[in-house]
């Protein structure tokens, strides 16, 4: 059962370049900045195509093709202690990752006053530990 509007699309083909990406948030970061950048050009592209060339027809496709970037990988290793892997084969363990760890979560939030809100909560669980009961 297809419609008209799903004609065009196959999605039995297999991805000819055959690079499958993780299903992680950094990925999907990117794809989301990628195809927003690509909505606010259509216009543009459309009558001036930056892409690669096709394979079938004539002419070129309307965007380039999304590239992933890896930016590195924090792992939890518990007691205060994070493992971290950085572009340039660069490793780190221990509390320097942690801080460095919370650095990044804390850029990655949306408002100030949820940055605010978990680098408070942080603070408190530094003074008081996990244990709220005592609080």
């Amino acid at each position: 059962m297809t419609s008209a509007r799903h004609a065009s699309l196959n999605i039995h083909q297999p991805c000819l370049l055959n690079i499958y990406l993780s299903p992680y948030v950094q990925v999907a970061a990117q794809q989301g900045v990628y195809l927003a950048k690509c909505f606010n050009r259509m216009e543009e592209c459309e009558r001036n195509p930056e892409g690669p060339l096709r394979f079938r027809g004539s002419g070129r496709h309307r965007f380039q093709p999304f590239r992933y970037k890896h930016l590195g990988q924090f792992a939890p290793l518990g007691g205060e202690q994070t493992a971290a892997q950085l572009p340039g084969d660069w490793v780190s363990i221990g509390q320097s990752s942690q801080w460095l760890w919370y650095s990044v979560y804390a850029s990655k939030l949306v408002s100030w006053r949820t940055r605010t809100l978990v680098i408070t909560d942080w603070m408190r669980r530094f003074v008081f530990g996990r244990d709220s009961s005592g609080i």
